[in-house]
């Protein structure tokens, strides 16, 4: 059985991440923080559980937020200033694809930016597929998560190699079942253990 890779999309495929979209919203446009994060630590995280669409619940905070524009030019202006790929890295995925190395994004993620990442930004031809909060029900966080990617995956997890840039989530992928996970520093350590 050939190895599977895992590679989480912020912090790994797509980098560098300087800093939360909340926070350059909040200086971009002179709102309190304060004002932003309570969607982001709710409704945001029933969109990323797919309870939930971004597109039904951002309305009302566009409102408070002062927002002049639509709901979809707001999520292209949020989505559009992460897609800052790390090439080196796709680079290589194109290489271990080659050789028969199975390579799939993980990520905690609404459908809306899901699909932006796969459609738009043509993550979709790069990647043998994807596993996104959305889809699964379960975030990053949680066991849950990663036991259902090896249940879809239906292979041994010491055939798995899973990246991520948070040593939180290497904790519970490692606590899932999933051995062989480690923290992601860079493209040079990346590409060192292959």
């Amino acid at each position: 059985m050939n190895k599977i890779i895992l590679l989480d999309l912020d912090g790994v495929v797509i980098r560098p991440r300087h800093k939360y979209f909340s926070d350059k919203f909040s200086e971009e446009y002179n709102i309190p923080i304060e004002e932003i994060l309570p969607f982001f630590r709710k409704e945001y995280k029933l969109a990323a559980k797919g309870e939930v669409s971004v597109r039904e619940v951002l309305p009302d905070y566009l409102n408070k937020w002062r927002w002049k524009g639509t709901v979809e030019e707001f999520l292209n202006y949020w989505f559009e200033g992460e897609t800052t790929l790390d090439e080196n890295l796709l680079v290589e995925v194109g290489k271990l694809r080659e050789q028969g190395i199975k390579v799939y994004l993980v990520s905690d993620n609404g459908r809306e930016r899901a699909n932006f990442v796969m459609e738009k930004v043509g993550l979709k031809n790069r990647f043998d597929g994807a596993f996104f909060s959305c889809d699964l029900g379960f975030t990053k966080n949680e066991q849950d998560f990663f036991k259902e990617i090896l249940d879809k995956l239906k292979v041994n997890s010491d055939n798995i190699e899973y990246w991520d840039d948070d040593p939180v989530n290497i904790e519970v992928a490692k606590s899932a079942g999933i051995k062989n996970a480690k923290v992601y520093t860079s493209f040079e350590e990346f590409k060192k253990e292959k």
